[in-house]
């Protein structure tokens, strides 16, 4: 392993395997979705500069955005990606207004209700008995905004007994098939991180389908959802590949 491999697998080493996952990844109804010819997406970009996510990050590509090398390896960044959006938390802007979670049910459920929201805060309410104790869940007066991670072996598509979670043909991302779902929660067990729910007024799955919503409502800034087009812009900007080179990875 070379120097910028060792230091990629340092940072972020679940983004490494992450992307070499990725690239490996069969087309089908639960993996990735196939990009339109003509976009620029993920595996494209990753392609033409010859690295991962962790690579981008430590080549400083993603600075702009406020990703950096520092910030991702003390856990206050999170990211996760579909192949047209780079999507990154960031708990040092997270001020736990909840509103990402209003904006998210309203925008995908019609109505306001925090058990059905795709992103998640008030979970990581204990803030501790003072500020200065440091017992609360994440230290005090900290917030960890929980997404989905749009994985590369998602196991709730795989665990779903009725195939009801495939890739969305535009956007990548998982998405839950409403008139297949059987309402049996498989897909929230056996997701690491809890993310699919059973919406008790549906009786049908719900899960993050990467709309944006929340990064457009955030006040703060925490969400970002970052087109890979525009990070490729940033590659050729600063001259780590050409446009000739990134029009023949897509």
């Amino acid at each position: 392993m070379d120097q910028n491999n060792e230091q990629r697998a340092a940072v972020a080493p679940e983004l490494v395997s992450h992307e070499e996952e990725n690239a490996t990844q069969p087309e089908g109804r639960t993996g990735e979705a196939a990009p339109k010819k003509g976009t620029i997406t993920r595996r494209s970009v990753l392609a033409a500069c010859a690295c991962g996510v962790g690579g981008l990050v430590v080549g400083g590509v993603l600075a702009r955005w406020g990703v950096a090398t520092e910030a991702v390896a003390s856990g206050r960044i999170d990211i996760s990606s579909t192949p047209t959006k780079l999507i990154v938390t960031d708990r040092g802007r997270c001020s736990g207004c909840q509103r990402c979670e209003l904006m998210c049910s309203l925008k995908n459920d019609g109505v306001a209700m925090q058990s059905t929201a795709r992103v998640r805060v008030h979970e990581t309410y204990f803030f501790g008995d003072s500020p200065d104790t440091n017992d609360g869940t994440y230290d005090n007066f900290q917030y960890t905004i929980r997404t989905c991670k749009q994985c590369a072996d998602p196991q709730c598509a795989k665990y779903c007994p009725a195939h009801a979670i495939y890739s969305d043909e535009d956007t990548g991302a998982r998405v839950v098939d409403a008139e297949r779902c059987l309402g049996c929660g498989m897909c929230t067990s056996a997701c690491p991180w809890g993310m699919p729910r059973v919406s008790a007024v549906t009786g049908v799955s719900t899960k993050c389908i990467s709309c944006g919503r929340c990064a457009e409502q955030c006040p703060n800034g925490a969400i970002k959802f970052i087109d890979w087009e525009d990070i490729a812009q940033e590659c050729i900007d600063k001259g780590i590949v050409s446009t000739v080179t990134v029009v023949e990875g897509v």
